[in-house]
């Protein structure tokens, strides 16, 4: 249809949203590792926004440019796409909604020093910014939608879980998050301070409205392909 006229797999507007993508996950990246500051974070990633801005990076510097120029590979672009986009834009729900407050108290609090102008960016760049490039490629530019399963949704859960799983793990070992009195990075998975079952509800919580976020997305996608076809670019449709 017009999306798949306009915006050809990779095309002009897909490399370039790409490109910006992975330019704006460095930065972001060697920001929030304090790069600029020479020195190293060990519990890097520890962070679920580290982890989702490096498979974005990861994907796009690396993987995609495999699977366009591989005709084989091709079936595999919507499902892995749909998956990298859902973990990064968890990434930006997850902070806009739950972390950003307490962020923004604590900021308000701090001296405008080169280290607080650091620390502003990073998080405008990791936070927002790539999440919102991200969709933004997937709706306009990744080919095959129509291909798309409901167990996708499921799929991309796979990820935050085993996410959850790593952190928990290492949590046991003691060892706190460089800079704070706890060995977990988000205060909502603070066993310590929360107790485990509260803890527990909350993740439970998070994944459900992950699966449900995934399926509404999938439903969205399958309803409007039954009423205007296409499968190409969502808004184009």
């Amino acid at each position: 249809m017009l999306g798949t006229v306009l915006f050809t797999p990779y095309g002009r507007t897909g490399t370039a949203l790409s490109a910006l993508i992975v330019v704006s996950c460095l930065i972001g990246l060697t920001m929030h590792s304090d790069f600029y500051a020479g020195r190293r974070r060990r519990d890097f990633f520890c962070y679920y926004t580290n982890v989702s801005n490096l498979i974005v990076l990861l994907y796009f510097a690396l993987v995609a440019p495999a699977l366009y120029a591989t005709p084989a590979l091709h079936a595999l672009i919507p499902h892995v796409e749909f998956i990298v986009t859902m973990c990064i834009t968890l990434t930006f729900c997850v902070f806009h909604l739950l972390l950003s407050p307490t962020v923004r108290i604590m900021v308000k609090s701090l001296p405008h020093t080169p280290n607080y102008r650091i620390m502003w960016v990073d998080n405008l760049f990791i936070h927002y910014i790539v999440p919102w490039l991200t969709l933004a490629y997937w709706i306009l530019c990744s080919p095959g939608k129509s291909a798309l399963k409901l167990w996708d949704a499921p799929l991309f859960t796979l990820i935050p879980l085993l996410y959850l799983l790593l952190i928990f793990l290492r949590a046991r070992k003691g060892i706190n998050i460089h800079g704070e009195n706890s060995p977990y990075p988000y205060p909502f998975l603070d066993c310590n301070a929360r107790g485990i079952r509260r803890v527990m509800r909350t993740c439970m919580a998070l994944f459900a409205i992950c699966l449900a976020s995934a399926l509404w997305v999938l439903l969205t996608l399958f309803l409007a392909f039954s009423r205007w076809g296409g499968g190409h670019a969502f808004i184009l449709i």
